[in-house]
């Protein structure tokens, strides 16, 4: 049992090597792109004396991106596409991913999906291992965080939200919350009662630069299904869209700064509704979260998570850890709790026989995948097969911390 998990860069670089390990025992980490762009980005940061070079960094940061329990998300603007398409409707708060192959064998359907580019991109990095279109990638990415145009720009797509205001700005973060969950109800008496639907729709597809071939046939869609309102019509791409205008009107009234970094931070509540908790040390993003509040998703704040991992990490060893969070006045037994009922859990604990009917039935998707045929199926699947490769390095994926050349390959 795992829960899913997305951390921004901020709590990501405020967990240690060793708090990562715990990370992984308790959690699943949804590994959004943005987190991949941010590190390799750090490539082409200017070297300061006495410090460690910006290569460094990044071999160091991806180190702690470990291959098992962790999943690479798949990237957001797609899903808003397939959105609109009237396809992923429910996010279910786990990790979505990319695909490679749909399976239909002996009554079950399934999908098996390989490493994507940034899963091997971060094997590179791990060792290392940097080419050119690394380098040009981290330049134009530290270029793009520096191009202010790009947040008149956004300012540009909201005016027909320009006069949500509020009569006093506060300065503490309590008031700030307040002043915006109030904004928030006026901006969604805007878009749902004030304006036309198919007005809201066409801004959110130009918002999101869908081309005019794809925008014509959601449309279409739209003006066939009867939906009622737009939540329904694409769930996920409405969040997003409610995402970005609610960072307007905060910028708009004087709550958010109009600082770059900020714009590019959104992405990371793009994906929390692909986990049950979203994590972040960034002021900024948590009064967001909660303004938000994405369904179904829990905070925890890097504080209480790093504070969790390090009681753990006092009686956890390679060789003994608890599979359950061991202590109960942490957050993350509260969370695992909440999910699972940890004491019917207990009660319920599976047998041998049990055990012998999984193992069994994970040899014959394994098989399944292999030997099955190729064919599209409606639905979710029976089955996903995550095809990746571990070096002898990685930690091994028992969770014991241990590198697998010391753990479960070793001596092989």
């Amino acid at each position: 049992m795992s829960i899913p998990i997305v951390l921004d860069k901020s709590t990501f670089q405020g967990l240690n090597y060793n708090d990562i390990i715990e990370l992984h025992r308790y959690y699943i980490v949804n590994i959004t792109p943005l987190i991949v762009s941010e590190i390799l980005g750090d490539l082409s940061k200017e070297e300061k004396t006495g410090r460690k070079t910006p290569k460094e960094e990044v071999i160091n940061l991806s180190k702690k991106l470990f291959p098992y329990n962790s999943y690479v998300n798949m990237p957001y603007d797609l899903i808003i596409e397939n959105s609109f398409f009237g396809n992923f409707v429910n996010s279910e708060n786990r990790p979505f991913l990319v695909a490679d192959e749909s399976i239909t064998t002996k009554g079950k359907k399934g999908l098996t999906s390989k490493e994507t580019d940034e899963e091997i991109s971060i094997k590179r990095w791990k060792k290392g291992n940097f080419n050119n279109l690394d380098d040009i990638a981290s330049t134009l990415w530290r270029k793009k965080t520096k191009d202010e145009s790009v947040i008149n720009e956004f300012k540009s797509e909201f005016e027909h939200l320009e006069n949500i205001k509020v009569t006093n700005t506060k300065t503490s973060n309590p008031e700030k919350l307040q002043e915006l969950k109030e904004l928030k109800e006026k901006f969604f008496e805007r878009i749902n009662i004030e304006m036309e639907p198919e007005d809201v729709l066409e801004r959110m597809l130009n918002y999101f630069k869908l081309d005019a071939e794809k925008i014509t046939q959601i449309l279409d869609r739209w003006k066939r299904g009867g939906f009622g309102d737009l939540d329904k019509f694409a769930e996920y791409a409405y969040y997003c869209y409610s995402v970005a205008s609610m960072f307007y009107i905060g910028m708009n009234n004087s709550l958010f700064g109009e600082r770059l970094t900020n714009l590019l931070d959104l992405e990371y509540l793009f994906y929390a509704p692909f986990a049950k908790v979203f994590t972040s040390n960034d002021k900024f993003l948590i009064l967001l979260y909660n303004t938000i509040q994405p369904k179904n998703v829990v905070f925890i704040s890097l504080e209480s998570l790093k504070s969790d991992l390090k009681k753990f990490q006092e009686i956890n060893t390679p060789e003994d850890f608890a599979k359950t969070p061991p202590y109960k006045d942490t957050e993350t037994f509260k969370i695992w709790d909440s999910t699972f009922d940890l004491e019917l859990t207990e009660r319920l604990k599976p047998t041998e026989k049990d055990f012998k009917r999984a193992k069994k039935e994970f040899e014959e998707i394994l098989k399944m995948a292999e030997s099955g045929e190729s064919g599209k199926f409606e639905g979710e699947p029976d089955f996903l097969v995550k095809e990746r490769f571990m070096s002898v390095d990685d930690p091994c994926f028992c969770r014991s911390g241990k590198a697998l050349g010391e753990c479960h390959y070793k001596g092989k």
